[in-house]
């Protein structure tokens, strides 16, 4: 991913599952090390093990992410951390999520430390598709996956009634 080792970029995919679902987060390493170095110093950073380092991006991606989908909210919980000199990449494992999902309410703040950051967000839930997340829009996005099924019987009750009406002229 050529994108991934942007500074100014980074991608986080949804993929939808029956028994799980997958986040993964693809993080130019250049990027974390100036968020993070902003927020803790260099001083700090460079006093702690790798351990503590990768902690530090986890609570940190966590701390940056809200997600919803059809209004109940997804926590980050489980997941791991592949710490590289050019990409970080981080996956998180989520509760299943349904076929038909409507609504996606998401908001990942993460990295606006960097000046013209994005987030490519990208999905595959009930369609797949991304959405870029940038200060443009805050960080956040309101997708709508597909409209709510609405009730078709004042439909059917607007057809009777055509076809009683036109009954009852035919009759006459």
């Amino acid at each position: 991913m050529s994108f991934g080792h942007n500074p100014l970029a980074a991608k986080y995919h949804i993929a939808a599952g029956q028994q799980a679902s997958l986040l993964t987060i693809n993080l130019s390493q250049d990027g974390v090390n100036h968020t993070l170095i902003k927020i803790y110093g260099r001083e700090h950073l460079d006093t702690i093990s790798q351990l503590a380092f990768e902690e530090l991006i986890v609570e940190y991606i966590k701390n940056n992410f809200t997600l919803y989908i059809d209004d109940g909210e997804i926590k980050l919980a489980k997941g791991g951390i592949k710490l590289g000199s050019h990409q970080t990449d981080l996956k998180f494992v989520l509760p299943p999520i349904i076929p038909n999902v409507e609504k996606v309410v998401i908001s990942i703040p993460a990295f606006k430390e960097n000046e013209n950051h994005q987030t490519i967000f990208s999905y595959d839930l009930n369609g797949t598709d991304h959405k870029i997340l940038s200060s443009l829009n805050n960080f956040q996005s309101t997708i709508m996956l597909s409209q709510p099924r609405r009730s078709l019987s004042w439909i059917w009750i607007l057809i009777l009634g055509v076809l009683s009406f036109s009954t009852i002229i035919y009759l006459r």
